[in-house]
């Protein structure tokens, strides 16, 4: 084989997946080969048999062995390169979150599988005043807004939780198994975090805050029926001064 070609597979070969399904080929292929053989010299006598059925394996060995290895190997590359196409077409590229279309899909799948209770909360995020700083400190300073925001999203989202970026400056969390009181606890903990980054950058006159609307889950309910509800909330915090978490209509003020 040519030395490109060896260097190509060999890092391939070395993953265990990839060698249990070569020797599962092999296997088969040596059984199926070796049964032939047998039905065909069967009543050649044992010394004939027994030498066909060797010559039989050393041209499995030496022919068949690498081309089995060559289909393997090409098929852990194309399934790596469908994970990774699946993997990209579920995320927004700009933030590394799980893009609007995954995370409303996942939604519905976690939700049915739930139905009948209360799943957990849904939280809506929404960057405030976020065209007055594209505005005025330009597109480039707006982009680190938003991969900032996203950093603070993945830090209080849980292993279950979902977490996306919904559009523009919009993200949604949904905090699954949580209750109303812990989500707010949680929701307003990312949006002093958030807060306090953007003071941390010391830019003169540049400030960074988010409003959060958030709404329980509840049986039977549809994601997009709770996230309407949420939407709701979020639109009352932007309507009491931005910077903000309503739960519910309600305003949150922390104990």
């Amino acid at each position: 084989m040519p030395p490109a070609f060896l260097a190509r597979i060999v890092p391939r070969l070395t993953q265990r997946a990839t060698l249990a399904r070569i020797a599962m080929l092999y296997l088969v292929v040596m059984a199926g080969v070796e049964a032939i053989v047998i039905a065909y010299y069967g009543n050649a006598g044992w010394e004939r048999l027994g030498f066909e059925l060797a010559m039989s394996a050393v041209i499995v060995t030496l022919v068949g062995l690498p081309v089995i290895a060559y289909v393997a190997v090409q098929h852990a590359a194309l399934k790596a390169l469908s994970e990774r196409l699946a993997h990209l077409s579920a995320i927004d590229q700009m933030t590394g979150l799980l893009n609007r279309q995954t995370f409303l899909d996942r939604l519905d799948l976690l939700l049915f599988e739930n139905r009948g209770a209360g799943a957990g909360v849904f939280a809506y995020i929404d960057g405030d005043h976020f065209k007055s700083i594209n505005d005025r400190f330009g597109h480039a300073v707006g982009d680190k807004v938003i991969l900032l925001i996203a950093q603070h999203i993945r830090q209080v989202a849980r292993r279950d939780d979902l977490a996306a970026r919904l559009g523009g400056e919009e993200f949604g969390v949904f905090f699954k198994d949580a209750s109303l009181d812990a989500a707010s606890v949680v929701a307003d903990r990312l949006r002093r975090d958030i807060e306090l980054s953007g003071l941390m950058l010391g830019i003169p006159g540049f400030t960074i805050s988010v409003s959060i609307g958030l709404a329980a889950h509840r049986a039977s309910e549809g994601a997009l029926n709770t996230m309407r509800e949420a939407d709701r909330s979020l639109y009352e915090a932007k309507h009491a001064g931005r910077n903000a978490v309503v739960v519910e209509l309600k305003r949150y003020r922390a104990a």
